[in-house]
């Protein structure tokens, strides 16, 4: 970073002090984020980082049963009074995206992280609404379903010995993901290899979208996806067209 001119913006995020992920229903707060714990996270980023201010600094998992308990939103209010942090923001447990309404209503956070893609649709439901409603920006992740979205993954597909990927479309999964994509190719009319820039552009196409975190593994990947971001969006008559291929399933959790 300070190597460049540019200017950076750099979130980072809190892990839970029990490190579980995720937030399993009925765990109090102060087993993931005691005030104590959210402070000491922040100054070993800040140290790690080499600076003096964290621009995002998130909770990686979040309950909405912790809104108005714990003393953490203290140890927010503390960073941010004293220039540790701007904005304070949570990652929501996969596939919940109603589990942050409440905090999103209690005026207290200033972004969520959610994954959103054309397969997985349903933050658009409750989520965006309400973060367009309370000015909370939005950052998506797994807008490429882990690499189903960019039509690349074929029945026979062979991942890297240790690549998560390995489980995550374990068994029947890598063929029913290429009939989905398929579709969608032909539904869309496009090439199979403009996949990738089709699903990234129908998530930033939606008004409450702040920005994304796709996957990049390789410099090609990099200077594609930011070249995505020159907020063109994606057509109206394409992103009608997609709705219709929403896939609600988790290939995480089942």
């Amino acid at each position: 970073m300070r190597e460049r001119s540019e200017t950076i913006h750099v979130a980072t995020k809190i892990p839970p002090k029990n490190r579980i992920w995720p937030a399993r229903p009925g765990t109090p707060v102060e087993d993931g984020f005691p005030a104590d714990h959210v402070i000491a996270s922040t100054e070993t980023s800040l140290r790690n980082l080499g600076v003096e201010t964290i621009d995002v600094q998130q909770f990686h998992v979040w309950s909405d049963e912790w809104v108005g308990r714990g003393d953490w939103l203290a140890a927010v209010e503390r960073l941010k009074r004293d220039g540790k942090i701007r904005f304070f923001g949570v990652s929501i447990n996969d596939y919940e995206p109603h589990n942050a309404l409440k905090l999103i209503e209690s005026g207290v956070v200033d972004t969520v992280q959610v994954i959103y893609n054309v397969f997985e649709q349903a933050p658009e439901e409750q989520l965006f609404p309400a973060c367009e409603r309370h000015k909370v920006g939005v950052i998506v992740r797994v807008a490429l379903d882990e690499g189903g979205l960019t039509g690349q993954i074929r029945a026979d597909t062979v991942f890297p010995e240790g690549d998560f990927r390995q489980n995550y479309f374990r068994g029947e999964r890598k063929r029913d993901v290429e009939e989905r994509v398929r579709k969608i190719v032909e539904d869309l009319e496009i090439a199979p290899d403009g996949l990738a820039e089709t699903a990234l552009r129908f998530v930033l196409s939606h008004p409450a979208v702040s920005t994304v975190i796709p996957g990049m593994r390789s410099v090609r990947n990099v200077e594609r996806n930011c070249a995505i971001g020159d907020g063109g969006g994606l057509p109206q008559a394409q992103r009608e067209k997609l709705r219709a291929h929403r896939w609600p399933r988790n290939f995480y959790g089942a």
